[in-house]
Formats: C-alpha cells, structure tokens, sequence
C-alpha cells in the first residue's frame, strides 16, 4: 500500500527535505485542556494512543513525534497546496517497507476527522521517516 503526505515548499524547506515530526515523544497522558472530550477516545494512563489522537487534533500537540500522512492522494494534494493556493510537493511511502525500517502505523476506526483518511506514522525511534521507505517525492505547481 502507498501513503502519501502533502507538505507545502515552505514546510519541506523547513524540514529540509525530510519527513520529521515536530515532537520527540512517543506516548503522552491527557490533560485537562479542551482538546480532549469525555468519549472514550483517550485514556488516562500514559499511551502511545493519547499520543496519536492528540496529533490528529493539532500536529505536535503534546509533543508527540508522529507525522500525519493518508491513503487518499486528492487529500494530500489538498495538503501539499493548501488547498490549491500554494506550490508542495507528495511525498509517497511504501507501507510496505515500514517494518524493515522501523515505521509503525497508527489508524483509528473513529478518527476525528474521517474525510482525511489519515494514517499517522512515526519511527520507533522518534526521528525522521527513512527515505528507504519514499518511493517519489512528486511536485505539485497550481498554475
């Protein structure tokens, strides 16, 4: 299966070229904040769970070390250019290559948000994606 993750020529050159996450944890408790309602979908232990969640509500919340990526390609074009107002680029990763280079994959059944099909990935270590694992990294240019 490929992923694909959008990030504009501003966040790439940031980054410089590399997927990496903006935390460096890998499991978090919640916090009494208004991010997180009373639905079951967190708990209060310590998890890599509450971790995920959190970044699909605001990436980097809690200092968590997951990127978001999807399987939906238009979704990530829609990321790439901010909604077709800016130049990016898609990166696509084979779900396939993830366990030989230390790349888990978390999806949820009841996200909060279902349209972006999103599939959050971090290495076991906290650190950028691999490139063993983009197979293309694709230009997108709104003309």
């Amino acid at each position: 299966m490929i992923l694909y993750r959008g990030v504009s020529f501003h966040m790439d050159k940031l980054n410089d070229g590399k997927l990496v996450p903006t935390g460096t944890q890998p499991s978090t408790t919640l916090f009494h904040d208004g991010y997180f309602k009373y639905d079951g979908t967190g708990t209060y232990s310590k998890s890599d769970d509450n971790a995920v969640r959190a970044h699909q509500i605001k990436s980097g919340l809690y200092n968590g070390c997951y990127i978001s990526t999807t399987s939906d390609y238009e979704i990530a074009k829609i990321f790439a250019t901010q909604n077709y107002s800016i130049n990016g680029y898609i990166y696509h990763l084979n779900t396939e290559l993830f366990e030989q280079y230390g790349v888990l994959m978390y999806q949820y059944t009841n996200p909060k948000y279902p349209k972006e099909q999103e599939i959050t990935i971090r290495t076991i270590d906290c650190k950028e994606i691999p490139q063993a694992v983009i197979v293309k990294k694709e230009i997108i240019v709104i003309e």
